[in-house]
């Protein structure tokens, strides 16, 4: 499709239970919108050819732009679908979801009233089709609140620091903020992306925000009885990219070699560096160019939103 209004965008992850259902959930959300599906598939090797038969008739149909990204990191995978889409807006999301009919929609219709306003991240509801343990912890120092389940809804507009996928980005936009940057292109991985993308937009000066329409259903992770015939879904073959790597990157490129020595300690970033001084020195290898990038481009410091939160009181 020529000059798609949308482009719904994810990575497979090692994702075989929902992968299908989530790209056909995404072809119902699309109708009555001009959209198009990009897939980049970041499995192992060993599961590309099941991945590719999986999704052989959408891809013959056209249906489904699919892209191999060799490296396990969704941070990798979602900038090289960014490269590819051609869409006005980006939409993301898991690969493990089902979108609700009008998510889509909603979202866009969120923009279409905000049009000029400086919007970067726009999320909307998540359930859990589980009792998810990881939702029940998920909490960001970076944010200063904690987030509690992510299910939880808003019955208003609402200004957030980040509230992870789905989420929709103008395309303009993503490029505004640099998208992924050095986080992607050093195939650093997850772990950092969800604090550097909820701080980003905000120090460039740009709004994220959640609304109460539409909602996308996650499925995992699974009960402890079931995980047993759960094959897939966790990398096994690369272990190289830790995610804790991508989190003292972030702390770094957002607010500074000061900012992450206030943070290695609370969050615990001993886990996975031999000391503070070892992270601030694989943090300027990999995020030195994209820190100097920031400083010429922000509009706010990490402090002054520390100390004059402008997104209120999250979820």
């Amino acid at each position: 499709m020529e000059n798609p209004e949308v482009s719904v965008i994810l990575a497979t992850r090692n994702e075989l239970q929902m992968l299908l259902v989530t790209v056909l959930s995404a072809v119902e959300a699309l109708r009555g919108i001009s959209g198009e599906i990009i897939v980049v598939d970041n499995s192992e090797e060993h599961l590309v050819e099941s991945v590719k038969a999986m999704l052989s008739g959408q891809i013959k149909d056209g249906m489904v732009k699919y892209f191999r990204q060799e490296k396990p990191s969704s941070a990798a995978a979602m900038e090289m679908a960014a490269r590819q889409a051609t869409g006005k807006y980006l939409f993301y999301v898991d690969s493990h979801c089902i979108i609700g009919y009008e998510t889509i929609k909603a979202s866009l219709d969120f923009y279409k009233r905000h049009t000029g306003e400086p919007i970067a991240f726009l999320h909307t509801p998540i359930q859990w089709a589980h009792n998810s343990s990881s939702a029940k912890k998920m909490s960001f120092r970076f944010h200063r609140n904690n987030m509690g389940s992510w299910g939880k809804m808003t019955d208003h507009e609402l200004k957030v620091t980040f509230k992870g996928m789905p989420h929709m980005i103008p395309k303009e936009v993503y490029h505004a903020i640099g998208g992924y940057g050095c986080l992607s292109e050093r195939f650093v991985g997850w772990g950092g992306l969800i604090p550097y993308l909820g701080w980003k937009p905000w120090l460039l000066g740009y709004e994220n925000w959640a609304i109460p329409q539409g909602v996308a259903y996650h499925f995992g992770e699974y009960p402890k009885c079931a995980r047993e015939y759960v094959k897939y879904r966790l990398y096994s073959d690369n272990g190289s990219y830790p995610p804790g790597q991508a989190h003292g990157v972030a702390a770094y490129v957002i607010g500074g070699e000061e900012f992450l020595r206030k943070e290695f300690e609370p969050s615990k970033m001993d886990r996975y560096f031999a000391s503070v001084e070892h992270a601030i020195s694989i943090a300027k290898e990999i995020g030195g160019k994209e820190r100097e990038w920031m400083l010429t481009n922000q509009k706010h410091s990490v402090q002054e939103l520390l100390e004059n939160p402008p997104w209120g009181k999250d979820f």
